[in-house]
């Protein structure tokens, strides 16, 4: 990425976060009780191939019911099957041919189990809430901090184990500016991928998008 930041964010980044995009949320959308977190982790680097990437730049994360609790590149897909009243999430990092990195993830919901339709719906109101408020100049800790005002409104808990909600991102390089964390008091410029994840004791939700910001606006990605 050059070091000049416009307003308009780079094609080569729009590029590659629409493919994180398009392959986050159809496997999100074809998952089906039964499949496996493996059986779907092969499917989504399928995808991320046949879109046109080279490959990922962080292994893709998939979890299936209490292996949402967890969303880490070290997490290894396992045997665990999707049930038909179930929470799951898909992770992916995919690298374009000219070096752009994406990163997408996206929560879906099998049945309809009251409690986790309520967690869906909650992390999708404060992503939302959190893109409506970027700002051009704001601080990584004062974005983390419109997150955190809108967690306390709810029963769930911050379950990154880092304690942040995202991480700067470049063509090809990441979190070289650090977390979206309270203590991160870097002035965001260019790409940053904003990932609430919240949860409790027995499942987790997560969305996450990239956000390109300007001089003068901010954009997100799609």
């Amino acid at each position: 990425m050059s070091d000049v930041i416009t307003d308009v964010p780079p094609a080569g980044l729009v590029q590659a976060q629409r493919i994180a995009i398009r392959v986050a949320e159809r496997a999100a959308a074809s998952a089906f009780a039964g499949q496996t977190e493996r059986e779907l982790h092969r499917i989504v680097d399928r995808m991320v191939l046949d879109e046109g990437a080279v490959g990922v730049w962080t292994p893709t994360t998939v979890g299936f019911g209490e292996g949402t609790l967890s969303c880490y590149p070290t997490d290894v897909p396992t045997d665990r099957a999707l049930w038909n009243l179930d929470l799951g999430m898909v992770d992916v990092h995919p690298i374009t041919p000219d070096g752009w990195w994406g990163d997408c993830t996206r929560s879906f919901i099998r049945g309809t189990n009251h409690a986790q339709a309520e967690a869906l719906a909650t992390i999708e109101r404060i992503h939302a809430a959190v893109l409506a408020a970027a700002r051009p100049g704001m601080r990584a800790c004062d974005w983390f901090a419109v997150f955190a005002a809108e967690l306390d409104r709810t029963p769930y808990v911050l379950l990154d184990r880092l304690r942040n909600i995202g991480h700067s991102l470049t063509a090809d390089s990441s979190y070289d500016d650090g977390y979206i964390d309270a203590s991160n008091e870097t002035v965001m410029r260019g790409a940053w991928a904003v990932e609430p994840f919240i949860g409790n004791h027995l499942y987790g939700v997560k969305r996450e998008d990239v956000v390109w910001f300007g001089p003068t606006t901010c954009t997100v990605i799609a």
